[in-house]
């Protein structure tokens, strides 16, 4: 249950109310604590400010804020729809995740609360001396951390939403769980034995994806109950109600139980389906995400072929030069009583080119780009089926080009291309 909430406060659609609401606390709390320092430092000690003063102040606060948060809000919801128009829909989930984003909407509406009550205290007569000055000091202080967060968000209005930033989104997300895959291909699952014929099969509850598997809390069952568990999907893995997630080797009194009873149905809840994939632990939506980037851009609509180049490299640059360090490798968990289905990564290669093929077989600079990048793939990827996958989609790219370019001087670009990159493959 902890997995599944710290996984719905993850989600950026939720984490946008989350920080806005831990900052109106905090806010609350500085409010009422300034009248404290009454108690702690002795009386009429600390200068003397009127009280006009911190009201003018206070005014400030609360008549900019409910303008700028307004305005923030506005300009958040046009980022989303742009980075759906430029890129992807699949792309919002990111945009919303932007950290200097929520930061800032939290500040200024933190602010603004902030502001509102303590103008009701102050009207009210509830600081005294010490405690005056210690609102006067809270709110400049509050005015100065405005200002910063002012700046930045210039800066960062400068860049939400645009393509460019975008597309560094969606592959700095597949960057971490490609990472994360390479670091421990199996999640850390350590057991090797097989599967019992009589292995009792979990089945899913309903239909979705699978977005996360909480290793930990299966790892912990297994233990306490004494079975082994062979996971049998994959984040990302498509399930319906006859999908079976996992198989559990149990002990032999508990193979005579009923199905719909078993104590192994608790397994379910390790299992968290959605509606869409997420990227945390599915290397291959982000693949999948880029690629409809470069397709959008390939539209008659758009016609923009340098965008889908600019996805290629990102493509390469994941499946080649995102490697673990040496700290990260000592960091893997180890789950001695599970098991999980092979993950097939040559399946990326194919999901992230091949419909930038089909889209922009039109297109030589495409063509000429796509072997290329290929054929880095083909020379450099860690796995062995991501290299063969490689040069598969390479022939199946190149057969596509020459089927669709108008010219042939363009098909024997990119037949030659292709030849000089792949005679020795």
């Amino acid at each position: 249950m902890f997995y599944r909430f710290l996984i719905y406060i993850r989600k950026p659609s939720n984490a946008l109310w989350v920080i806005p609401s831990a900052g109106a606390l905090l806010a609350v709390l500085i409010v009422f604590s300034a009248s404290w320092v009454s108690a702690l430092v002795p009386s009429e000690s600390l200068p003397q400010i009127d009280k006009e003063t911190v009201e003018g102040l206070l005014d400030v606060i609360a008549s900019s804020m409910l303008a700028v948060s307004t305005f923030s809000l506005s300009i958040m919801v046009s980022a989303f729809a742009s980075a759906s128009n430029s890129a992807t829909p699949r792309a919002i989930e990111l945009v919303m995740g932007d950290d200097n984003t929520r930061m800032a909407i939290a500040s200024f509406i933190s602010a603004f609360i902030f502001a509102i009550i303590a103008k009701v205290a102050l009207g009210i007569g509830y600081y005294g001396h010490n405690g005056l000055f210690a609102l006067f000091v809270s709110t400049i202080l509050v005015m100065l951390y405005l200002i910063v967060t002012l700046i930045r968000w210039v800066s960062t209005l400068s860049q939400l939403g645009r393509l460019e930033n975008t597309l560094t989104k969606i592959q700095t997300a597949a960057e971490a769980s490609l990472l994360a895959y390479r670091n421990d291909h199996n999640m850390g699952a350590r057991w090797t034995s097989t599967v019992d014929a009589l292995a009792y099969p979990l089945y899913a509850e309903r239909s979705g994806y699978i977005t996360h598997i909480d290793m930990a809390s299966l790892q912990q069952q297994a233990e306490e109950n004494d079975w082994y568990i062979h996971i049998a999907v994959r984040p990302g893995a498509m399930i319906m109600p006859d999908t079976v997630l996992a198989y559990v080797n149990l002990q032999p009194e508990q193979y005579a139980k009923e199905f719909e009873k078993h104590p192994a149905l608790c397994l379910s809840d390790c299992f968290v389906m959605d509606a869409s994939r997420t990227y945390e632990q599915d290397p291959a939506w982000g693949v999948i995400v880029l690629s409809e980037a470069a397709q959008r851009a390939l539209s008659p609509a758009v016609n923009d072929p340098g965008t889908s180049i600019r996805v290629m490299s990102a493509l390469l640059h994941l499946f080649v030069d995102t490697i673990p360090t040496k700290e990260q490798l000592d960091s893997i968990k180890n789950y001695d009583r599970l098991s999980i289905v092979e993950m097939n990564c040559g399946e990326w290669v194919e999901e992230g080119f091949l419909p930038i093929a089909r889209d922009g077989a039109t297109s030589v600079e495409v063509g000429l780009v796509m072997q290329k990048v290929l054929a880095g793939i083909a020379r450099n990827a860690p796995e062995t089926a991501m290299r063969s996958a490689a040069r598969r989609v390479a022939i199946l790219a190149r057969e596509r080009f020459v089927s669709s370019l108008l010219y042939e001087s363009d098909k024997q670009k990119v037949l030659s291309k292709h030849e000089e990159l792949f005679a020795n493959s």
